[in-house]
């Protein structure tokens, strides 16, 4: 008995010091959420500008149109005087309206483009940031660009500069531009999953990957026309910023082992020898001369991030009364509301909504950055369109990087379209993909049977083959999908259906060709798209806003907790983050084949495969 009431009190005060630590841990978990509110909601983060200040331009991550969440944490942190981590993702408008602002402030001497932390080449945003820099340059105060290493992306941005500098162990990277697809026929048929695919379209190679080892024919076709544009527009911006002919930085490229073992292995001075920068500098040296630059000494002088300048001088209200609304669509699209990485059927039609019932917007410039998704969704979207210009109100599309099969079918529905040169769109096709596991599961010695009213009554079962019948169906289904395809763009583009076929069957094009089948009206731009929308809108004075997805309180708290969670705990050198994007990115592939019909307008070789 003794011992039985001795583990009975052991074992009491065991769950006493459970329980205990089970309050402790909630309420330190709930401290920390109230301490974020707080900071989020009422920490004053208001700054004044000083005099001798320097714009940094310092885009972290990959270039977006609309960055996923808002990232109010990381501000705290920053607020508080805590180390942040670097952001995975900037929005491209956010660095172009810093810029602008700055090349008339008198507070503002000099930018400095610290372009470390950018990852990857999206030629069409960094030709529009670019643009930015050429106005500030107008002005005459001096552009400077410094590194340690400049990849591709970086060093496009950093051309820009009057003065690019590198350290003395650093160097320039240009490696061209890849399409290398990932394919899993192996790992279906090691695991017996049959994949059904269907597709209308010669050239509508996003399913290859699941039926295939290796590329087509066909996509290698395609890839090769759009890819060897989009190298060409680099080449060509790159070499005019710099003064030399593309020829140039094709054989630095080409020729960068010799080129290197010339100089010992020394890549600083190899860039130099290049002309593709201008001088060799330490950090300590490049201030130097900023200051000399600006006239005024290093002491002086005030670095200023283009995030917190734009906190500081935040843009006011459009002085007009008549404006034009900005809808931004971003990545995949989706059925429904998503988040603001994804272009959800219901978000977009909910802002379109907005538009048509608020007075003051006369028109609507939506920014398509997509490689498509849904077939139903698409037309939706197109179909808010519609709704908008029956309302009286223009609708005009600005195409982004890429706005391509789904996106472009959205597109079509606009009164007029604007891409850029590099943009890449078309992908005018359709395609059904899902799996079913019968071989799977019998591998396994799982099997099913049983009874059905009609020959269709298994359909949907992922343990149950498709039948004849069933790929009949659907191969009809896709044959109506797609013809309704072409009809929209005929319809929307004026242009007889036989024209528009002649520029479907899936193939992909840079903007610049697009414009010579008549797919889009201009090349241009945002910018150029507004003044297209005040136009028809009868504006002589370009005012525009934006209209976003409120997120939901719920929603709040979440972005709001897990940004801080990645800002405490998250610190990756670059390599592991290029490696968890590559590996994000597939999984988002796989993760937004959510349409439940399974029939997608989407142009997946134009998603994740540039390096």
């Amino acid at each position: 008995m003794e011992i039985l009431a001795r583990m009975k009190t052991i074992l009491s005060i065991l769950w006493k010091v459970l329980s205990t630590t089970r309050v402790v841990i909630a309420n330190i978990f709930f401290l920390v959420m109230v301490i974020i509110l707080l900071g989020v909601f009422f920490t004053d983060t208001e700054e004044s500008l000083r005099q001798n200040s320097v714009l940094l331009v310092n885009p972290a991550g990959t270039l977006v149109e609309q960055r996923s969440a808002p990232e109010a944490a990381e501000a705290l942190l920053k607020k508080m005087g805590r180390e942040t981590a670097r952001a995975d993702e900037t929005k491209t408008q956010d660095v172009i309206d810093a810029i602008r602002k700055a090349a008339t402030d008198p507070k503002i001497l000099a930018l400095v483009i610290d372009s470390r932390d950018l990852q990857g080449c999206d030629t069409t945003k960094i030709l529009d940031i670019g643009k930015a820099i050429l106005d500030f340059k107008e002005t005459g105060k001096p552009v400077l660009a410094h590194s340690m290493v400049y990849t591709q992306g970086q060093y496009l941005l950093s051309s820009y500069a009057d003065t690019i500098s590198v350290n003395p162990l650093g160097g320039v990277l240009i490696t061209g531009f890849g399409m290398y697809q990932t394919y899993f026929k192996g790992l279906l048929d090691k695991t017996r999953i049959n994949f059904h695919v269907f597709r209308v379209g010669d050239y509508k190679t996003a399913v290859e990957p699941f039926v295939r080892e290796s590329m087509s024919e066909e996509a290698r076709e395609a890839g090769r026309e759009w890819l060897n544009g989009l190298w060409q527009a680099y080449l060509d911006e790159a070499s005019k910023n710099r003064g030399v002919s593309p020829s140039d930085i094709v054989s630095y490229v080409e020729n960068i082992d010799t080129r290197l073992a010339a100089t010992g292995g020394d890549a600083a001075r190899l860039a130099v020898n290049a002309q593709l920068v201008d001088e060799i500098k330490t950090s300590t040296q490049f201030d130097q001369l900023l200051a000399g630059k600006t006239g005024k000494r290093i002491e002086d002088l005030h670095r200023v991030g283009f995030q917190d300048y734009l906190a500081m001088s935040p843009s006011a209200e459009p002085s007009g009364k008549e404006v034009i609304g900005i809808i931004r669509a971003r990545g995949a699209i989706l059925p429904g509301k998503q988040p603001e990485n994804r272009t959800g059927s219901e978000s977009i039609a909910e802002l379109f909504q907005k538009a048509r019932q608020d007075p003051t917007i006369l028109a609507v410039v939506l920014r398509l950055d997509s490689p498509g998704g849904s077939a139903a969704a698409s037309e939706e979207i197109h179909h808010e369109i519609a709704r908008t210009q029956e309302a009286g109100k223009p609708v005009v599309v600005s195409m982004g990087s890429v706005a391509a099969s789904g996106a472009y079918w959205i597109a079509s529905g606009a009164n007029r379209i604007v891409a850029a040169p590099t943009t890449l769109t078309g992908s005018i096709g359709i395609f059904a993909a899902f799996p079913t596991f019968e071989d799977t599961a019998m591998n396994l010695g799982i099997t099913t049977d049983g009874i059905g009213t009609t020959g269709l009554a298994d359909l949907g079962n992922p343990l149950r083959p498709l039948s004849a019948q069933s790929e009949r169906a659907i191969g009809q289904l896709l044959r109506f999908g797609y013809d309704l395809f072409i009809n929209r763009v005929a319809s929307g583009r004026r242009l007889p259906a036989a024209e528009v076929e002649s520029s479907a069957q899936g193939r992909v094009f840079l903007g610049r060709e697009a414009h010579g089948r008549k797919l889009i009206d201009q090349l241009g731009n945002l910018d150029d798209a507004l003044r297209t929308a005040a136009s028809l809108a009868g504006l002589t004075v370009v005012n525009s806003k934006e209209l976003r997805r409120e997120p939901s309180p719920h929603e709040k708290i979440l972005q709001a907790f897990f940004s801080s969670a990645q800002v405490l705990f998250t610190q990756q050198s670059p390599a592991v983050s290029r490696l968890l994007n590559m590996v994000e990115t597939q999984a988002q592939v796989l993760e937004s084949f959510a349409d439940p019909n399974h029939i997608y307008a989407r142009s997946m070789e134009c998603e994740g495969s540039l390096f």
